[in-house]
């Protein structure tokens, strides 16, 4: 399979202060890509032009969630959030960076999107397949798509989204998920 990171994952996932999974502490995005040509993919989901890959986690990045407690709760942070320039600001929470204790995670989730939909939402590749987003995971499956991001996807590409409807069933999953956990790092 021939992927390659997209600038937006890359701007993120290889970022210090973004708040989730973070995989650039000692990788570069070309020496990500040249492993994972060479790493066992576990393909997963696959819908439309959207397609979901697992690999170990070869590298040191750590768990980009943690659960929700009473005893943690009071550190949560929330605020509205664009991911990028030019794209719509929406209610996001987290826990800074350093409050809560994260390990190294076992798994990373790829989410891939075809060459033809990256050109649409403008992130421009040489692979078949662009890495939008890489998010830790405890197995080789997905945890669900939060609620913010689903409404975004929903608004379409205008707004930063990829003009997937939402469908209350999978909404529903993504409530119920993220009610117990919330994405680590950032300010």
């Amino acid at each position: 399979m021939n992927i390659e990171t997209t600038s937006f994952a890359a701007g993120r996932h290889f970022s210090p202060y973004f708040a989730g999974t973070k995989v650039g502490n000692h990788w570069s995005v070309a020496d990500f890509d040249a492993a994972l040509a060479d790493t066992e993919i576990v393909v997963g989901e696959t819908a439309g032009f959207v397609r979901h890959v697992f690999i170990r986690n070869f590298t040191d990045a750590s768990n980009g969630v943690a659960e929700i407690t009473d005893a943690n709760r009071h550190l949560l942070r929330s605020g509205y959030r664009a991911r990028r320039e030019g794209e719509l600001a929406v209610l996001t929470r987290w826990f800074p960076a350093g409050t809560v204790e994260v390990t190294r995670c076992e798994w990373l989730h790829l989410v891939l999107y075809r060459a033809k939909q990256c050109a649409i939402e403008r992130l421009f590749i040489e692979a078949d397949w662009g890495i939008v987003s890489i998010n830790s995971a405890t197995a080789p499956e997905a945890a669900p798509l939060g609620p913010t991001a689903q409404m975004r996807n929903a608004l379409g590409v205008e707004q930063g989204g990829n003009g997937k409807p939402i469908d209350a069933k999978e909404y529903a999953r993504g409530v119920a998920y993220w009610n117990q956990w919330a994405t680590v790092g950032g300010s």
